[in-house]
């Protein structure tokens, strides 16, 4: 995965997360990353991304 796909990940991400404001209080602003679960194919990428940041350091597997 190049540099370029890894940002494109983390712009659909940015895309899907959704802000729920004055939760659990008022003043901040809950990010609500479900809906990256629910988008199997954007899941799948994410963690293909994250992944990649660590390969080479002898890790053998990503459990998400």
């Amino acid at each position: 995965m190049t540099e370029l796909d890894r940002a494109a990940v983390a712009e659909r991400v940015r895309g899907a997360v959704r802000d729920v404001p004055d939760f659990p209080k008022p003043g901040i602003v809950f990010k609500d990353i479900t809906p990256v679960f629910l988008d199997g194919e954007l899941f799948a990428r994410t963690i293909a991304a994250l992944a990649q940041l660590f390969a080479g350091q002898g890790m053998t597997h990503v459990v998400p």
